[in-house]
């Protein structure tokens, strides 16, 4: 039997402990985290699957990954059910985009950046004034009067995903290792749990900014670092999130808040819940919120909707992001030499690129190892997304 061992439980590494404990590979996962993945930047993520919201901020490899990922979502997701009777949310209502009057221009390069652009749905941008958006969101604030909203997005429960995912691969036979960190001896190429080799067929590394070596960030760590573990150019970017309870406001769908410095993300979890994000700042620091980011986030609730004042906050929340230089996932196909493949600077995209590239891993390194899922007779669009 042909064993992998994967390193890294995040949501790449949880989809392929799946997939090819499914196809009959025995497969080992070990994690620096706890079980509750909370070191996992997929823990911490909005989980939105965004390519045209993000198309203005990224490179356009990414928004082509991303619209591959909008149409294999709902495929994942129905597999995935019934592999383990677990139903996993996913909301398919599109993102509203919006901006302060004062902040108008940004709106305007949106639409410059987004609709010159072909792209699939009937409908992808559809312009509103302020009476369509108080048709979409009737309890957001009224003092935005143009925006735009883009029907094909959606949204996925990353938390419940994230256990499911696990779930699924160990009723094949995965075996996950939690709080057990491991290293890459880039001199030997190869890998080591303690003062043990972690010997397999094949070493998955998806360990995202885990991979990161202190040798980025001289400021914070001053002693020489020459460790060879770490991919050149792979870096942490901070993120921080904040939740609350709300259950007198009803917001249906992600809202994207432009802004010249920032742009903020409100998404519903459920329940009453909001989660709002994030900021980017450059560094490896996993310290708790900052009292400015705090501020800012918070006026940010305030601005979207005065009944938010009235809101609990649950938690604030940071992680790192693993980026390159520029902000596309890298995949080292390094089978040949060193029986290793490396997927890593998956950024702030993690649910908008995974199962692209997980398809990409499936058609090209892995072809050997993994067996394609067969199709479904229903369409799963229809089982899982909605839109009004």
């Amino acid at each position: 039997m042909t064993q992998a061992v994967i390193v890294g439980a995040g949501l790449m590494g949880r989809l392929l402990a799946w997939r090819l404990s499914k196809s009959g590979v025995k497969v080992s996962v070990y994690d620096a985290s706890r079980q509750d993945a909370s070191l996992s930047a997929a823990w911490t993520a909005a989980a939105m699957i965004a390519p045209i919201s993000e198309k203005p901020l990224c490179h356009p490899d990414v928004f082509q990954l991303g619209l591959r990922s909008l149409q294999l979502w709902p495929q994942l997701l129905a597999e995935l059910q019934r592999d383990t009777g677990q139903s996993v949310r996913y909301l398919r209502r599109g993102t509203l985009v919006v901006a302060h009057p004062s902040d108008a221009a940004e709106l305007t390069l949106f639409k410059n950046k987004v609709c010159d652009a072909e792209l699939p749905g009937e409908s992808y941008a559809v312009a509103l004034d302020k009476e369509g958006i108080a048709k979409k969101e009737p309890q957001l604030s009224t003092s935005f009067d143009r925006g735009f909203w883009l029907p094909d997005e959606a949204q996925v429960d990353n938390r419940t995903l994230l256990s499911a995912l696990s779930s699924a691969a160990e009723q094949y036979g995965a075996e996950f290792h939690y709080s057990a960190p491991v290293q890459f001896d880039g001199d030997r190429h190869l890998y080591r749990r303690g003062d043990s080799e972690l010997a397999a067929d094949i070493v998955i590394d998806c360990r995202g900014a885990g991979m990161v070596s202190r040798a980025h960030y001289p400021e914070q760590y001053p002693e020489k670092d020459r460790s060879t573990q770490s991919i050149e150019g792979i870096r942490g970017i901070r993120g921080e999130t904040i939740w609350v309870a709300c259950p007198e406001i009803e917001i249906h769908r992600p809202i994207r808040l432009l802004h010249p410095r920032y742009h903020l993300y409100l998404v519903p979890r459920g329940e009453g819940k909001y989660q709002l994000g994030a900021t980017e700042l450059e560094t490896n620091d996993r310290s708790p919120v900052s009292v400015r980011s705090a501020m800012e986030m918070l006026s940010a609730f305030w601005a979207l909707a005065p009944e938010f004042s009235e809101a609990r906050i649950l938690s604030m929340e940071t992680n790192l992001r693993p980026a390159t230089q520029d902000h596309r996932p890298v995949i080292i196909d390094d089978t040949h030499d060193n029986g290793r493949i490396v997927v890593n600077g998956l950024f702030r995209h993690g649910f908008l690129l995974a199962p692209a590239l997980l398809e990409k891993l499936t058609l090209g390194a892995l072809s050997g190892l993994i067996s394609l899922p067969k199709r479904s007779s229903t369409d799963p669009r229809r089982v899982y997304e909605t839109r009004y």
